[in-house]
């Protein structure tokens, strides 16, 4: 019986072709973004699985309170995984990876730039699986100066060669001896690796034993069995002997008094965690906010619905035609149950054949679609054998669904209605279909809507006014090569006219800013108050065209042997400062407490940190000129930068010799902190019209039902004399009523969502009703073409045809 089944759909299909490729295609675009957003949901939801162990496997991080103050890492005291391996017996290893600072590693004359370079000792083999391929994994990292690489980083440097044995010379003159060769690290780590150097000797006895500096993450594997809250427990009293004694001696005894903690506290975080955490400072990646795999899972889903319902009316289109088929297989006998479950069969193998379909088509778009996704997906995810059985229970989901209402609906005819001839679709079952559609075109337009709203936010973010200009301005890197010609250099520079201004900085706009700690008297009591900290040369303010509100901007030329400051306006309100040029501030326990720093200007507010946080008060320093400094930011006219840029790197290459010459433009590299923004905005803009296309074949399907349904009344109206123009007109208002009510309601939800959306940034957008509008002409527009033609089709008809059995 089944096979006959079978049978009964291929012939189907072969009969009515166009539909049939109508309703297989709308459903298997439908499946293919499912399968898609599967892909993505899955690929991130594996981050860090592969590991043997990575249900034991923990990272250390940091969580305190001081006053206002809040401090969350995942970096912490470079003996802690010594200490917890040694006192905490559910730990059976520990490790730490220390990210290395440099910009430049060579070999002879091949000259690369180290993303990628941690440090980290033997026991990182022992808690990872990092296939070592050449070299013994039980001594790697052993020894002084060694180094593992990947074998992609061994190709570069050595091609064909043997690597063990070679030296890498890296750009603060240390070599390392390549002792070991280890596979890729893959896409799904929170860990991308190409060298994983010894920390012996990189460090010595008194900064290993310093527990007030925390430079590295701290991973541990813990015992089989052994409970996470219990060795939480026990980091309390590691927190206490080693950590709070440091902590105190930091702050003034007035302050201990005062109590200076509110809470301090070491735990455990699941290795697994770490890709979707988000809010940590000093981690080696930004972690991924979970919500847009909620957002994106939602997205397939709707869009697998509308498809589903695309099928629906689709196949109730086709009433008359199958009509007849159902009345002669009940007169032959054909049971009720035996209908159903042919149509339910027929759906199935559709079903089946669009996600065979499906898969054709992410064959063909999967690159694109990764770099729309902005992530490098693996077709790996998809072609696993494990995968078969789960496509295919799936597709039987989607057919069953899709059939039941055709297959319930068509096998209740009853068959002297049919064989007379009579109407058999009654006014509830055009309202259910119209609903289905309503639906459909609802949740279109608000994904219209929603794309909208998510790109003028995204170009918002990047369009902002910062409070300084970050057009036109070249950050190079590895400013330290320079050493002691850094002022030389700027002047060369400066003597193009095309080049404005200049200067050396620690850190730049968009990067994590460090906040200390200074003393505050409010209301006659003494308290702290943390400021971000920005530290660069005279020339900073000029050359990132900054604002001074009040006071003056550093001395190039005489500079007094005393600490200066600018700090932000939101400074002068956090620290209630009614003069405050001026004014002295006193760090806590550093930089220079005795003396304190005096306040020389006032820059206005200005973004050094994402659109999602609010601006934090910010002092800025001078430089010290013995610092290891990273970043030379140049601003350029804006005219003729390519040859610009090449007057940039030969000055460059005469000052450095053979160091690379690296750099990037401020604007494009602070566009990129709304990369994961911007990759929703093009998913949603592409799946919104995607989803407005399958609910224009539904609402094709049910024009054509209708029109086959009032076949006999157009042929009347025609008799009467009614023109073409007005049973158009007609047919057209009957849909056009489901597509106003489908915008009614996907305005205030559309809203209502992206209300909730946009509270994820201090500063964004208002919801405007242009950004409604778009969506609702799109709508209109694509549901009048689609009818018109069944609408004009059925107008024209002969009513001689349409009345000869009357």
């Amino acid at each position: 019986m089944f096979s006959n089944y079978i049978k009964t759909a291929i012939r189907t299909f072969a009969k009515y072709r166009i539909f049939s490729l109508i309703n297989i295609f709308g459903l298997a675009f439908g499946i293919t973004i499912s399968i898609l957003i599967y892909i993505l949901v899955k690929q991130e939801l594996s981050y860090d699985r592969y590991h043997a162990y990575h249900d034991r496997i923990y990272r250390i991080n940091a969580k305190a309170q001081a006053f206002e103050h809040k401090y969350h890492s995942a970096l912490t005291p470079y003996n802690l995984s010594v200490v917890m391996k040694q006192q905490i017996p559910e730990v059976e290893e520990a490790t730490k990876v220390l990210i290395g600072s440099h910009k430049r590693v060579s070999y002879n004359d091949k000259h690369y730039s180290a993303t990628k370079f941690y440090y980290t000792d033997q026991s990182i083999f022992n808690i990872f699986s990092i296939p070592v391929v050449k070299g013994d994994q039980g001594t790697l990292l052993t020894e002084e100066y060694t180094i593992v690489i990947t074998e992609e980083t061994a190709e570069r440097y050595f091609g064909s060669e043997n690597p063990l044995g070679k030296l890498l010379f890296l750009d603060n003159g240390w070599k390392f001896t390549v002792t070991g060769v280890c596979k890729n690290a893959p896409e799904n780590t929170h860990l991308h690796f190409d060298y994983l150097a010894s920390l012996k000797g990189i460090l010595d006895e008194k900064e290993t034993d310093d527990w007030s500096k925390w430079p590295v993450a701290t991973y541990v594997l813990l015992k089989e069995g052994s409970k996470p809250g219990q060795v939480n427990n026990e980091l309390v009293a590691i927190t206490d002997k080693y950590l709070l004694p440091v902590i105190n001696q930091f702050f003034s005894s007035e302050f201990i008094s005062g109590g200076p903690i509110n809470f301090f506290e070491l735990y455990l975080q699941p290795l697994t965690d770490i890709h979707f955490a988000t809010g940590i400072e000093g981690q080696f990646e930004a972690g991924r906010q979970k919500i847009y795999l909620y957002i994106f899972s939602l997205l397939a889903a709707i869009i697998l619905f509308i498809a589903c319902v695309n099928y629906m009316n689709l196949s109730t289109a086709r009433l008359s035609t199958r009509a007849r088929e159902v009345a002669l297989r009940k007169i032959v006998g054909a049971t009720r149950r035996q209908m159903i479950l042919q149509f339910l069969t027929e759906s199935i193998f559709f079903s089946i054949l669009a996600t065979f379909i499906a898969l054709v088509i992410i064959e063909l778009i999967l690159k694109p679609f990764s770099a729309l996704s902005g992530l490098n997906l693996q077709k790996e995810i998809y072609h696993a054998w494990f995968l078969i059985p789960v496509l295919l229970t799936g597709a039987i989901i989607v057919g069953i669904f899709s059939g039941s209402y055709p297959s319930l609906y068509l096998s209740k005819f009853p068959v002297i209605n049919i064989m007379k001839g009579k109407n058999f679709s009654g006014a509830g079952g055009i309202h259910f279909r119209g609903i289905l559609v309503l639906s459909q075109f609802t949740l279109s337009i608000a994904l219209i809507i929603s794309s909208i709203i998510i790109y003028n936010q995204v170009r918002y973010l990047q369009g902002k006014n910062l409070g300084f200009n970050k057009n036109n301005v070249v950050v190079i890197q590895r400013a330290y090569a320079l050493m002691k010609q850094k002022e030389d250099f700027k002047k060369i520079l400066t003597d193009n006219s095309s080049i404005v201004s200049a200067s050396i900085t620690y850190s730049l706009p968009g990067e994590y800013q460090e906040e200390v700690p200074f003393w505050v008297t409010e209301k006659g009591k003494k308290t702290v108050k943390y400021l971000s900290y920005m530290t660069a040369d005279a020339d900073f303010v000029e050359t990132m065209q900054m604002h001074l509100t009040e006071g003056r901007d550093f001395d190039r030329i005489n500079q007094p042997d005393e600490h200066l400051m600018i700090i932000n306006e939101s400074a002068a309100i956090e620290l209630e400062l009614d003069k405050p040029v001026g004014a002295k501030l006193f760090p806590v326990g550093v930089m220079g407490e005795e003396k304190g720093y005096k306040v020389i200007g006032v820059v206005k507010d200005y973004h050094f940190e994402s659109l999602h946080k609010e601006i934090k008060p910010m002092i800025l320093t001078l430089l010290d000129p013995s610092l290891h400094v990273q970043n030379l930011v140049v601003r350029l006219d804006g005219e003729n930068i390519p040859k610009t840029m090449e007057y940039i790197e030969k000055a460059w290459k005469k000052f450095t010799k053979n160091e690379p010459f690296d750099y990037y433009f401020l604007d494009k590299d602070l566009d990129m902190i709304y990369k994961e923004e911007e990759k929703t905005a093009g998913i949603f803009a592409v799946f919104s019209l995607l989803a407005i296309f399958i609910a224009s074949l539904g609402l094709f399907g049910l024009a054509a039902h209708i029109a086959e349904l009032r076949t006999r009344e157009i042929g009347i109206r025609k008799a009467m004399g009614a023109s073409i123009q007005t049973i158009a007109f007609m047919l057209l208002s009957h849909f056009t009523r489901w597509v106003f009510w489908a915008i009614l309601i996907a305005f205030p939800l559309s809203y209502f969502l992206m209300k909730i959306w946009l509270g994820r940034f201090a500063y964004h957008i208002n919801i405007e009703l242009w950004f409604f509008l778009p969506a609702a002409f799109l709508a209109i527009i694509v549901a009048f073409i689609t009818v018109s033609y069944q609408s004009v089709k059925s107008a024209k008809a002969s009513p001689v045809q349409a009345l000869q059995y009357e």
